[in-house]
């Protein structure tokens, strides 16, 4: 390819050969660059500018877009724009981006002017934000045309037009040519019922909304940021072109916290087992990342997810007062923003993380109306309040299952900062109470779906507790800090470790349980707290002994059968002696196992189970078939009360092994 050849090439194509260029310079700086590329840059190197071609230069680039570029740089987001760009291109030329507080919509808006300008997507980016003033279309109209127009053409032809000709001239050439026109934070301009400070008049939003009707279907390019679905501008504009913003990708969300463990000198936490459970805390939320992990520089994982829970993390790390860059402050613009009474009923959902499942809501509203301290609340609003809260960001249904209200992940913590000072001590004691009250009562229909033998409500359970995950979790805190029984809420989390085969997970839990009930002061008695250690240290057994680590496994069976021992509660001491027998037997540990499983068939055969009686055989005829010793055969038939012959047919039977020859010996 000649030179000559080669300025025939589009932009587009220039810009690609640049970034051709670019890319093999850094990634590949060994390899001959190819003829074609070379004459590129022979052709781009072969004089210095001249005086009006560096001033020219210099103008472009400083009428380039050039926002401000994010504490720890732009991260991830590919799969958002493809979205976007999509939707734009093929369905409508205008499209509402709505996202939670702090999902990153200013700053991905931002990106895609800067970006489509430098890659000629678009000609110009206009950008008004309504969190800095309540822009009105005369004002807006005013700005987009001392940008497009020159000085002569702005005074002369544009500025004697009346409002409506003004409109009308410039929705005609912003038709006709391809520009951005992005308009964010829309959920200040209808909060005049709030008191919000940037809102529009009813006469301005209307005027505002003709003013996009008249720019759909145009080569214009219209992005709108907000918390909520602004259905009030919808119609003949953006309809239903809508991108729910979500946080970011599991991959752009270990980026960018990478970043900021860097900087904070924290990466020593990058393999700290709490760090994943903080990181999918967050959500992929880029302000929560940010502020968040900022604290690693002086507190653990663990630290800062305890203090997350106790509501005394110090968030607040920036001096700005700009929403969009202090997490409190953000989720407090949309809560000042509420009114009065829906603040008020938000403070309930305290302790709640993550999400707000509907389906068990009016059992927590009539728990918290049984508690004095709450019963002042407008419960009635409940509905509208959770839609006013939607509305301005701080909760959205779950896009796979809208029963569920995924909750802005800062929001609780917010709200538990309010609650966590001495005044509000009663009411804080109020809510934790109807949340335990919840949770001990929902924990009894999740475990029976987790023990269902129907394939279909058994997965229902297991997909009920992946998303109640956390709130079954701090329920089980709550119950610690409260000195109340963690059964239930618990026990819904030891039959998912079990059915999810994370024994890891499961021992993390119940050894920090474990810790706390042994170290702890509490109220509880005795014979309570024992029924709790019994449970836990079953539990830690099982999973210890899943991990291969035998020794630990048989030291926590038997400090479960010394209490059971301890309390005469001979049926579960059968559970314990069988678990016993298991983990010697997988150890070819023989005369152990055989003694474990003797006892756990006496008290099996004692209480006339025979479910658990054949399992007890099951294990018992496995290690006759390792060691063919004839005294475990009388043993078992002394214990049944039957013939050493029968014992040794239905040993044959359960292995499957000589049915005919077990048969005539019978």
């Amino acid at each position: 390819m000649t030179n000559s050849k080669h300025r025939t090439l589009p932009p587009l194509l220039h810009f690609l050969v640049d970034v051709v260029i670019y890319v093999q310079s850094i990634t590949r700086p060994h390899l001959p660059m190819p003829l074609s590329l070379q004459a590129t840059m022979v052709r781009k190197n072969t004089r210095p500018l001249t005086p009006e071609e560096s001033k020219r230069l210099h103008e472009h680039n400083a009428s380039c877009y050039t926002p401000s570029q994010p504490s720890y740089g732009f991260v991830g987001r590919d799969p958002d724009i493809l979205q976007i760009e999509k939707r734009l291109l093929t369905k409508r030329n205008i499209l509402l981006m709505r996202g939670m507080g702090g999902a990153g919509k200013t700053t991905l808006l931002h990106h895609l002017g800067a970006w489509w300008q430098s890659t000629q997507f678009v000609e110009e980016v206009f950008y008004f934000g309504y969190d800095e003033r309540a822009w009105t279309r005369q004002q807006i109209l005013k700005s987009i045309a001392e940008r497009l127009m020159s000085k002569v053409e702005y005074l002369q032809i544009f500025q004697p037009l009346s409002l409506e000709a003004q409109q009308s001239l410039l929705a005609q050439r912003l038709r006709a040519k391809r520009h951005v026109l992005i308009l964010d934070n829309l959920e200040s301009i209808t909060g005049a019922q709030l008191s919000v400070r940037h809102t529009l008049s009813k006469k301005e939003q209307e005027a505002l909304h003709r003013l996009l009707k008249d720019l759909a279907g145009g080569q214009t390019l219209v992005l709108l940021g907000s918390r909520g679905g602004e259905a009030w501008l919808a119609a003949e504009t953006f309809v239903d072109n809508a991108y729910d913003l979500p946080g970011l990708d599991a991959e752009a969300a270990s980026a960018l916290a990478e970043r900021i463990l860097e900087r904070h000198n924290a990466t020593r936490y990058r393999e700290d087992k709490q760090f994943p459970t903080l990181l999918a805390l967050l959500n992929g939320f880029p302000l929560a990342l940010e502020v968040v992990l900022a604290n690693l520089a002086r507190q653990t994982p663990a630290e800062v997810l305890s203090a997350l829970q106790a509501g005394d993390v110090q968030l607040n790390t920036e001096d700005s007062q700009k929403k969009t860059e202090n997490i409190l402050r953000c989720i407090d613009y949309s809560h000042g923003n509420l009114s009065k009474e829906a603040q008020s009923l938000l403070t309930c959902l305290a302790p709640f993380t993550s999400v707000l499942f509907l389906n068990i809501f009016d059992t927590y509203s009539a728990l918290l109306k049984e508690q004095a301290a709450l019963a002042h609340l407008p419960f009635d609003l409940w509905q509208d309040v959770l839609k006013e809260a939607n509305n301005w960001g701080l909760l959205s249904p779950d896009p796979d299952f809208p029963q569920f209200l995924r909750l802005q992940p800062i929001f609780p913590y917010f709200l538990r900062t309010r609650l966590n000072i001495p005044e509000q001590a009663a009411l804080r004691q109020a809510i934790e109470t109807a949340f335990l009250g919840l949770y001990r009562e929902f924990s009894g229909e999740l475990y029976r779906l987790l023990n269902s033998k129907e394939p279909k409500q058994k997965q229902l359970g297991l997909l009920l507790t992946q998303y109640e995950y956390e709130n079954l979790r701090f329920a089980v805190n709550l119950a610690l800090q409260t000195q109340a029984s963690i059964l239930g809420p618990y026990d819904v989390l030891s039959d998912y470790f079990d059915l999810m085969q994370d024994p890891r997970r499961g021992l993390e839990v119940a050894q920090e349980i474990q810790v706390h009930l042994s170290t702890s002061k509490t109220e509880q008695t005795k014979d309570q707290i024992n029924e709790q250690l019994v449970k836990i240290f079953d539990d830690i057994a099982r999973w210890q002994m899943r991990l291969k680590c035998y020794a630990e496994a048989e030291q926590y069976y038997q400090q479960a059968l010394q209490i059971k021992i301890e309390y005469n509660d001979r049926y579960s001491q059968a559970n314990t002696y069988g678990q016993l027998g298991l983990l010697a037997e997988e150890q070819h540990q023989w005369e152990q196992a055989q003694t474990a499983f003797y006892k756990a068939l006496e008290i099996f055969v004692e209480y006339d189970d025979r479910y658990h009686v054949m399992m007890v055989l099951n294990g018992l005829a496995r290690i006759w078939q390792e060691t063919n010793e004839s005294k475990l055969i009388l043993q078992v038939a002394s214990i049944l009360k039957i013939s050493a012959e029968e014992v040794e047919v239905g040993f044959h039977k359960l292995l499957g092994t000589a049915p005919e020859e077990a048969e005539k010996k019978s």
